[in-house]
């Protein structure tokens, strides 16, 4: 296949190394092409790249080995003044360092740390996010934050610092409406991903994630199979509380029994372990991935012992814990697809016809009994 030809907007060569005589004098041929070229590039370097004379194309002028050409042309990149693509062509600098490729957009992926560190779900969807945003030409600029700086009115700014033109954000706080308005406010656009219990109404592209039909599934299973009572250890997180509001209201009808407990060992330990033989008609269960890593891997031994008599359930997604992991302990989990998330949020944000803002597509967990630990956190 031939090569394809590019467009070069410099000066034809023999005007542009007009200084060159056709003698070397007693020099080093490469050493005086190489600063022939050097002196070139900079007279004819301007504010953004362009496309260089080949090496073909100069070894013919100089009437030298494509070798010679091809070292000086190393020397120069090494300089900085010219970008060889192998294979393809070779660069002269701009003055200004650009883009390679034109950008659509940046757009900003704020990520609660302890969602990344302990939630496979956080962790894929931010991967999937970050690949499709760049497959489609945008910028993805992964934003870390703390626990409950979101919620405080510097956080805007930092934000705001990145440049930002879109912001895609995963269940942001109820107490960072603050600064989503001001984001929004500086025309930075928002695209919200909200639990079903507790959407915000806030002016966005907003994608509902609902598990109410995983939950209707996962509390006939456990009536079906003869359990009478779900355990939450209480949540600490206003998302969380919400979402167990929820799971309560789902679950009166049934004739299963909700019952919360501190999040302590010690109340885990009495309520869990200290009911004779009922323990068998119990699900240990955790709302939210922060809940249940403060207890299985704050207490991986009693979780473990909990585990041989009762039934333990992760109503938002697997977690990691590598000790249950490794004893590979069996859970109920209702999740959600990242894969299919990512895939619909970036194909809704680059889809001409839907610049408006509103409810966009609802997506709704799975439920999936007795998953071997470990096996859950790779099913996302």
């Amino acid at each position: 296949m031939a090569r394809k030809r590019f467009i070069i907007d410099l000066p034809p060569l023999p005007d542009a190394l007009a200084t060159f005589k056709g003698d070397y004098g007693n020099q080093h041929r490469q050493h005086v092409i190489t600063k022939l070229l050097r002196e070139c590039c900079l007279s004819l370097q301007g504010k953004d790249p362009k496309v260089f004379y080949s090496i073909r194309e100069v070894a013919d002028f100089f009437q030298v080995p494509l070798r010679t050409i091809a070292l000086c042309y190393e020397a120069l990149d090494m300089e900085g003044l010219l970008h060889r693509i192998r294979g393809s062509k070779t660069m002269l600098a701009g003055k200004q360092i650009s883009a390679r490729a034109p950008v659509n957009a940046v757009v900003g992926l704020p990520i609660w740390l302890q969602a990344i560190i302990h939630s496979p779900f956080d962790c894929d969807l931010q991967m999937e996010l970050e690949e499709k945003l760049r497959a489609k030409g945008f910028v993805a600029d992964s934003i870390f934050y703390r626990t409950s700086e979101e919620c405080e009115p510097d956080f805007a700014l930092r934000l705001l610092r990145h440049n930002l033109d879109v912001i895609i954000w995963h269940a942001p706080h109820p107490l960072s409406s603050h600064v989503q308005m001001s984001l929004r406010e500086r025309g930075v656009r928002l695209v919200l991903l909200q639990p079903e219990e507790s959407t915000q109404q806030i002016p966005a592209r907003t994608h509902v994630l609902s598990w109410q039909k995983a939950y209707g599934k996962m509390i006939a299973y456990w009536k079906s199979n003869g359990f009478q009572r779900v355990v939450f250890p209480e949540p600490r997180h206003v998302l969380a509380r919400q979402a167990l509001r929820q799971f309560r209201v789902q679950t009166a009808g049934s004739g299963m029994e909700v019952e919360t407990i501190e999040l302590t060992e010690r109340a885990l330990s009495q309520r869990m372990l200290g009911s004779g033989g009922q323990a068998e008609r119990d699900v240990l269960a955790f709302i939210d991935f922060e809940t249940a890593d403060t207890l299985c891997n704050g207490e991986p031994e009693l979780v473990e012992r909990i585990a041989s008599r009762s039934r333990l359930a992760f109503c938002r997604g697997p977690v990691r814990t590598p000790r249950l992991n490794r004893k590979g302990v069996c859970v109920d989990v209702a999740e959600l697809d990242p894969l299919a998330l990512a895939a619909a949020i970036v194909d809704d944000l680059c889809d001409p016809d839907r610049k408006q803002e509103g409810l966009r597509k609802t997506f709704h967990a799975e439920f999936h009994p007795q998953i071997i630990m470990g096996e859950a956190s790779e099913r996302t």
